[in-house]
C-alpha cells in the first residue's frame, strides 16, 4: 500500500525536526521515483502485447502471401478450379493485410511506445540507483551526528536534483511522445490523401478508357 503523499511545505527543519524532516523528504522523492518507474513498467506491458501481436501478423501474413502462389502451382488444375475465385490472387490480399498490420503499429506508436516506457523506466532506475548512493554518501560524512547546515543543504540539495532529474526524464519522454504523434498524424493525413487523389484520378479515366473507337 502506497505511503500518503507528504506535504513538503510542511516540514519542519527546527532542530529537534532535522532528522524525521530528512526521512520524510527522502522517502518523497524516493516514493515519486518509484510511482513513476511502476506507471511505466505497467503501462509498457499493453504496448508489447499489441506490437508483438501485430508484427507477429505481420509475418506470418508475409509468408502466407508469399507461399499463395507456390501452391497453387502445385495444385492440380482441377483443385484450382473449385475456388469460386483466383486462388493465387489471395496472396495478394495476405501481403496487404500484413502492410496494414504494421501501418498500425506505426501510426499507433505501438513498438516505438515500447521502446520509450522501457528506457525511460531504466533511466529513472538508473538515476535513483545513483540518488541512493551520492545520499549514503552524505550521510556517512555526518557519522552519525546531527548535519551541520552545509550538509543540511547538500542533502536538500540532492533530493533536489534528483526530483528534478526525474521530472527531466518524463518531460522528455512525453515531447518524444508528441512529436512521434504529430508525425505520424501527419504522414497519414497525407497517405490518405494521396489515396484519394489516385480514386479520383481513377473514376475520371474510367469514362475516357471505357470509349472504343467505331
Amino acid at each position: 500500500m502506497a505511503s500518503p503523499p507528504i506535504d513538503l511545505s510542511q516540514l519542519s527543519w527546527k532542530e529537534a525536526h532535522v532528522d524525521s524532516s530528512l526521512c520524510a523528504l527522502h522517502r518523497y522523492v524516493e516514493d515519486q521515483a518509484r510511482m513513476q518507474i511502476e506507471w511505466y513498467w505497467n503501462k509498457k506491458r499493453s504496448k508489447a502485447r499489441m506490437s508483438m501481436v501485430l508484427r507477429f501478423a505481420a509475418i506470418i501474413l508475409f509468408v502466407l502471401g508469399g507461399l499463395v502462389p507456390i501452391v497453387k502451382a502445385t495444385l492440380p488444375a482441377t483443385v484450382a478450379a473449385m475456388f469460386p475465385f483466383d486462388f493465387g490472387q489471395s496472396g495478394y490480399l495476405l501481403i496487404g493485410i500484413a502492410a496494414g498490420c504494421l501501418g498500425l503499429d506505426r501510426y499507433f506508436g505501438y513498438s516505438t511506445g515500447w521502446i520509450r516506457y522501457v528506457t525511460t523506466a531504466m533511466a529513472i532506475e538508473k538515476s535513483l540507483e545513483e540518488f541512493r548512493f551520492e545520499w549514503s554518501r552524505n550521510m556517512a560524512k555526518m557519522r552519525g551526528a546531527p548535519p551541520t547546515q552545509e550538509q543540511l543543504d547538500a542533502l536538500i540539495q540532492t533530493c533536489t536534483a534528483f526530483s528534478l532529474a526525474i521530472r527531466n526524464q518524463v518531460e522528455q519522454e512525453t515531447k518524444s511522445w508528441v512529436v512521434e504523434f504529430q508525425t505520424n498524424l501527419s504522414r497519414l493525413e497525407k497517405d490518405l490523401e494521396a489515396k484519394a487523389d489516385e480514386a479520383k484520378a481513377k473514376t475520371l479515366r474510367a469514362p475516357v478508357d471505357g470509349l472504343q473507337p467505331g
